[in-house]
């Protein structure tokens, strides 16, 4: 098959699929639910459990392939605490000192990794105080600072308040162990019966009752409505119904694959339209919205004809920058760029202060003037990318360090990534470069080659797993928005450069 037909078969497919469930569990989320029991004291769920231990990776941890260290270390700690309530075998016992063990070696390097997980230092002391009740062998003392980054994240939220309504406290809840009002937090649900589409939050909350079942059926049924899309585990949010069309969308639409499917891609942007709202969207039906959601929705909007407003962005608009949350204490590069990149959905008014502010802040992080680093990626890849694809109507011209910087991290089989080769980061760079050779000026054909090469060699055609790097309370893979990432590399390849032979 050429690889136009294979491309044109493979966006159709990918456009025809149900993009609203991620494909892959993480241990942490499954951890939560493999705690339940039934009312005889049972495990409700035991598949759950086998899944999670036969997961342990060989250095004794638990946690996606990459070895990001706040991924591995909450995710960890979490089956240890698992393995201590219900771990009745030999080999559980054994599993657990292993998960101990790499606990204490790795208490004092957490903070290599430049950004935490969502909620990371209000989930862990509340874990580390449930292994002291539970008298576990932990690195308590190194981990105790964590405790004052968990007051000063409080700080920043309207505690005395904060069940009373919606708030982004609701997706990390088991952070929220004996402060947290049930019966408010009831109330605050979902309507598909999760807590603001956590598994691991929706399960916390079903663990409190032992009639979980009676008291919140629809929390049960949401929980036992993921189980049988996944390998023994459950994603970590879910739906993503809302991001994943925005980026799927975005990727195939870089690529040039989208003209030859609008019936296809139509389906997804009604979608999208029905759930965009005065306050814009979050990364769900369900979720709180955000800045990066919102930027993501108006611009693929806008780029498809639709008459779409972006001035809800406008409500995140601080002295510097663009957050992403109301409360937050860290940016995002990749949502100020996604921002400058929605920005003609800005009231005409607003537009070029937005821009000079995002280009000041952006611009002013770049790290050791050629690459960046995001919130909501493992690998400094995926920002830098989207700086080079972002800046490019702006500041093409100050983007020589980072050219230089991409084509000298190139991995001699033609692949990127920051903690091995991975067709994800591979084809983010090599779809920022073409477009680059495309729209500013040309650059060497060879390592766009190469890259095109370890690309096709490597398509595993609807492959379901691909290494974890992006950053929710653990790190997760959205298969989908990958796959897009990879068609639209690939598809802006040939274009550009013809089938590869």
């Amino acid at each position: 098959m050429r690889l136009s037909s294979y491309l044109d078969f493979a966006t159709a497919e990918l456009l025809r699929s149900d993009l609203s469930y991620l494909t892959q569990a993480t241990d942490y989320d499954t951890s939560w639910a493999a705690r339940l029991r039934n009312k005889d004291g049972s495990l409700a769920y035991p598949s759950l459990l086998l899944g999670v231990v036969s997961r342990q990776h060989p250095d004794g941890s638990w946690g996606g392939s990459a070895p990001y260290a706040y991924d591995r270390m909450l995710t960890t700690l979490s089956v240890v605490l698992l393995l201590a309530r219900v771990g009745n075998r030999e080999q559980d016992q054994e599993q657990r000192a292993a998960g101990q063990r790499y606990i204490w070696l790795n208490a004092a390097t957490i903070e290599r990794e430049a950004h935490r997980t969502v909620g990371f230092e209000m989930i862990l002391p509340t874990l580390l105080r449930e292994g002291e009740e539970l008298g576990l062998d932990l690195p308590y003392a190194q981990l105790r600072h964590y405790d004052e980054e968990r007051r000063k994240k409080l700080s920043l939220l309207p505690e005395k308040r904060l069940f009373e309504r919606r708030t982004t406290a609701l997706f990390s809840l088991e952070a929220f162990a004996g402060r947290a009002d049930l019966d408010d937090v009831t109330d605050l649900l979902s309507a598909d019966g999760s807590v603001a589409g956590s598994p691991s939050s929706t399960a916390w909350l079903l663990g409190q009752k032992p009639d979980w079942r009676e008291r919140h059926p629809k929390s049960a049924a949401y929980l036992e409505g993921l189980m049988p899309l996944y390998d023994a585990g459950l994603p970590t949010m879910a739906p993503y119904d809302v991001f994943a069309r925005a980026w799927v969308l975005y990727y195939l639409d870089r690529g040039g694959l989208l003209g030859s499917h609008k019936d296809l891609s139509k389906l997804h942007y009604e979608y999208l339209l029905e759930r965009w709202g005065p306050g814009g969207v979050g990364w769900s039906s369900n979720a709180f919205p955000d800045s990066d959601d919102t930027a993501m929705v108006a611009l693929m909007l806008h780029r498809a004809g639709y008459e779409v407003d972006g001035s809800p962005l406008l409500a995140y608009e601080r002295d510097e920058h663009f957050a992403v949350f109301e409360h937050e204490r860290d940016p995002s590069i990749s949502a100020n760029l996604h921002i400058l990149e929605a920005l003609q959905t800005l009231p005409k008014r607003d537009r070029e202060r937005s821009r000079d502010k995002i280009l000041g802040y952006v611009l002013g992080e770049r790290l050791h003037g050629s690459f960046w680093s995001d919130k909501w990626h493992a690998s400094v890849y995926y920002p830098t990318s989207q700086a080079l694809m972002a800046l490019m109507p702006h500041a093409a011209n100050r983007m020589d360090e980072t050219l230089h910087w991409l084509f000298a991290t190139q991995r001699p089989d033609g692949s990127w990534g920051q903690y091995g080769p991975t067709d994800e980061e591979t084809a983010l760079v090599l779809l920022a470069l073409l477009l680059y050779h495309r729209e500013a000026r040309p650059l060497p054909a060879e390592p766009l080659r190469k890259a095109a090469f370890y690309l096709l060699n490597n398509e595993k055609p609807f492959r379901r797993h691909h290494p974890e790097l992006w950053i929710a309370k653990v790190l997760f893979a959205p298969t989908f928005v990958i796959r897009s990432i990879i068609l639209a590399a690939l598809g802006l390849y040939q274009d550009t450069f013809g089938d590869l032979s």
